[in-house]
């Protein structure tokens, strides 16, 4: 599906960091690292994931329904409502 970013460089970048902080939870996990500390590490991987994810959801909305040649206001318009309610829900 190459057609899902406009710019899949910024994406694999968005990848490579969450990458980065899950090696950092397993470092964390192998040196007997404080829970609290592996456990704000944990939240803030399943922050990043919720992103990722959130811009993916959000580009195939973009590019199969709003930018669709074929699609009509009304169909353009709950797009972008549900683009609203993902943003919300993936926070």
């Amino acid at each position: 599906m190459g057609h899902l970013s406009k710019d899949n460089k910024k994406l694999i970048a968005r990848v490579r960091r969450l990458k980065g902080q899950l090696e950092g939870v397993e470092r964390m996990l192998t040196s007997d690292t404080d829970c609290y500390e592996i456990l704000q590490n944990v939240a803030a991987c399943r922050g990043a994931f919720n992103a990722l994810t959130r811009q993916l959801i959000h580009e195939h909305i973009e590019h199969h329904l709003i930018e669709e040649p074929t699609a009509s206001d009304a169909t353009r318009t709950a797009s972008k409502e549900m683009q609203a309610i993902i943003d919300s829900f993936l926070k």
